[in-house]
């Protein structure tokens, strides 16, 4: 879905600067979910950069603890409920009468009649997880009506209310657009980092091909400055690291809007006012992916790379804000950026568009050769040390020809040797009668349903894979295999088919992980005689992992109004759980973040007296059970570190200012 509606910034000085909406928006229609009427303070607010989506709505502090009543912040219907191990984990959608849906996530507990409507549908099918949708007549709910508690539930890492207020066609609003007063801030967002990136394998930023990474300093008028000198060629990119603060907390949130200016004329705006539910995935091309893959932090671009079509967040200009400076001019630059509030800070400085000197001779080395290569985007980057003469030709070998490469620029010895991906996939390289050979195995284009095959492994890729051109490289060792490089974001899966080399022991126990980066993450797979099919999202390594140990559990804590049990899987992952009373089902919550799972009364007369049965499956199958007595003077209390508190529903407090920073999903 296409967003039809562009905003503009205005090009005076920041005393008659704003961004400004577009949309209408009722001011007083809606009631603010949490202590109305007080100052409330962010955790997080709308577009927030995280990892695979933008954050949507806002995170409202509850003064660091839960329990806090959530209120309905319009009339209207319970149009869905979910309950969920991961995401929002509790969370109620509200419909309203003017057509917007407010969402309420992480919720410790739902108010009344909702908690016994949920309590009874999960008793019926059995499950913790469980998605409803009641008819619009079922629960219909009235402006500031209780209809659930704050709590830490889901993805959540710390307590808070996540909420959130959407258009009928799913679209995420920014909140703060609706006039809550709750929520003051008049402090300007702030530059961090400024970096500049060649996009082609002419372009050079001072005299070097890749990024390079300038500090702003703030001047005594509240703008920004770059020290030192800065000279680009050929087609370049500029990508900002940038946090908005808000008044008295400690919180780093995201930007609303950006602009970019070059003598003037703006060559790029984004602005986060709405976006589509369905592209939120999509910031993985908005920011740096490979970026924050490699250094662990999220840039986001100031120009709409290739692939990046279906964010509705810019404004069309030709150019998508890449620059081509070749003229030996000196060009002013400015970028400017907002928040919510309308809060702005702006960032001066200049760039001469000229090609800087630099060498093009290495000084000849008796050592032997190394020559190292890495893919950025369309460019093989192959570097080489200890030459034989002082401008040695790479010799680039392809299936049926060879072509010659000449040294792009020279920096400390090393020689620096482009070619663009797009002319062709080297099969090796050779550089003073030493080869490399190379991994590059097939182009993959965007848009088109293509696959790569091999004797063990086979890849089918569909029309919406890809955002951008994949130059893929393989290889499969024993049990492993490797499939693009994990700084390579998807928009779909892919789906794979692998034969190891290694034959398999236990298959029915033996499942695809995602291992790249120290990471372990369950993926499955299905066996069809000697191969595996699994589907993936992401690009990198993946291990066959065999899993036979059941999953475990302890009881920490026993009464007959509650028990508490410590659950964990010593690899795939907890699949299930069930809880029984003499046999007979009874509720249990779940808390993954903390490994616990509690006895939940279906209502207030139930208590747990007698044979409690726990039964466990993990994902790869194996199943467990764990069997303990209570009775009347059963006691069995955790120890302060285990402890599941269970948060009891205080009057409303003043809420406090600041605090720490509290992690959020």
């Amino acid at each position: 879905m296409k967003l039809k509606i562009f905003l503009f910034c205005s090009l005076f000085s920041f005393q008659n600067l704003a961004q400004k909406t577009k949309l209408l928006y009722p001011k007083d229609y809606f009631l603010f979910p949490i202590n109305p009427k007080q100052q409330n303070y962010l955790a997080g607010g709308m577009g927030d950069l995280r990892a695979d989506h933008f954050h949507a709505g806002i995170d409202i502090k509850t003064q660091g603890r839960e329990g806090l009543a959530v209120l309905a912040t319009a009339d209207g219907y319970v149009s869905e409920i979910r309950v969920q191990t991961s995401g929002y984990g509790n969370v109620i959608f509200l419909t309203h009468p003017n057509g917007y849906v407010s969402v309420y996530g992480h919720l410790k507990e739902f108010a009344e009649p909702l908690a016994t409507y949920v309590k009874k549908k999960r008793l019926e099918s059995q499950t913790f997880e469980i998605q409803l949708k009641p008819a619009p007549s079922e629960f219909v709910v009235k402006k500031g009506q209780v209809i659930g508690y704050s709590g830490n539930t889901g993805g959540s890492a710390g307590p808070h209310l996540h909420f959130e207020i959407r258009d009928a066609n799913n679209n995420i609003l920014n909140p703060l657009n609706f006039g809550f007063s709750e929520i003051k801030d008049n402090t300007p967002p702030i530059f961090q980092q400024l970096y500049i990136k060649t996009l082609s394998t002419d372009a050079r930023v001072n005299g070097e091909f890749g990024r390079k990474s300038f500090t702003p300093i703030k001047k005594p008028d509240g703008t920004y400055t770059l020290n030192g000198n800065i000279s680009v060629v050929g087609e370049i990119g500029l990508e900002l690291m940038a946090v908005d603060k808000m008044n008295d907390t400690h919180n780093s949130n995201g930007l609303t809007c950006t602009e970019l200016l070059v003598d003037g004329q703006e060559i790029h705006y984004f602005h986060l006012e709405q976006f589509p539910n369905a592209v939120s995935h999509d910031i993985n091309v908005h920011t740096d992916y490979a970026y924050e893959k490699t250094i662990g932090q999220r840039i986001q671009k100031l120009f709409q790379d290739d692939g990046n079509e279906e964010l509705p967040v810019y404004k069309a200009i030709l150019s998508k804000g890449k620059l081509n400076l070749e003229d030996g001019k000196t060009h002013q630059v400015s970028i400017k950026i907002w928040d919510a509030y309308e809060n702005g800070s702006t960032l001066n400085f200049t760039i001469k568009g000229e090609k800087p000197e630099s060498s093009v001779t290495a000084s000849p080395n008796k050592l032997p050769v190394i020559i190292n290569y890495s893919t950025d985007d369309n460019t093989l980057i192959i570097k080489a040390r200890n030459l034989k003469t002082v401008n040695s030709i790479a010799i680039l070998n392809f299936e049926k020809s060879s072509t010659e490469l000449a040294i792009s620029y020279v920096k400390n010895n090393e020689a620096v040797y482009l070619w663009d991906l797009k002319k062709g996939l080297p099969k090796s390289i050779r550089i003073d009668s030493v080869e490399k050979a190379l991994n590059l195995q097939k182009t993959i284009l965007p848009n088109q349903a293509s696959s790569y095959v091999s004797d063990k492994l086979s890849i089918i890729f569909d029309t919406k894979t890809l955002y951008d051109t994949l130059y893929l490289e393989t290889n499969n060792i024993a049990n492993r295999i490797e499939i693009g490089q994990p700084t390579i974001p998807l928009r779909n899966s892919i789906n794979v088919s692998f034969q190891p080399d290694i034959k398999v022991s236990l298959p029915e126990k033996t499942s695809v992980y995602y291992t790249s980066r120290n990471q372990r993450r369950f993926l499955g797979g299905k066996w069809n005689s000697d191969r595996i099919v699994f589907k993936a999202g992401l690009l990198g390594q993946f291990t066959l992992l065999t899993d036979t140990i059941p999953p475990k559990a302890s009881f920490i804590s026993k009464s007959p109004n509650y028990v508490a049990i410590r659950i964990y899987d010593n690899l795939s992952g907890i699949k299930s759980f069930k809880t029984y009373l003499n046999d007979t089902y009874i509720l249990a919550d779940y808390d993954a973040k903390r490994a616990l799972l509690w006895t939940v009364k279906s209502d207030s007369t139930q208590n747990f007296i007698g044979k409690l049965r726990l039964e466990l499956e993990d994902n790869q199958g194996n199943k467990s059970s764990f069997v303990t007595e209570v009775d009347e003077h059963t006691k069995v209390v955790a120890t302060k570190k285990e402890k599941h508190v269970k948060t009891k529903h205080k009057p409303k407090a003043k809420a406090k200012k600041g605090g720490k920073k509290k992690k959020k999903h």
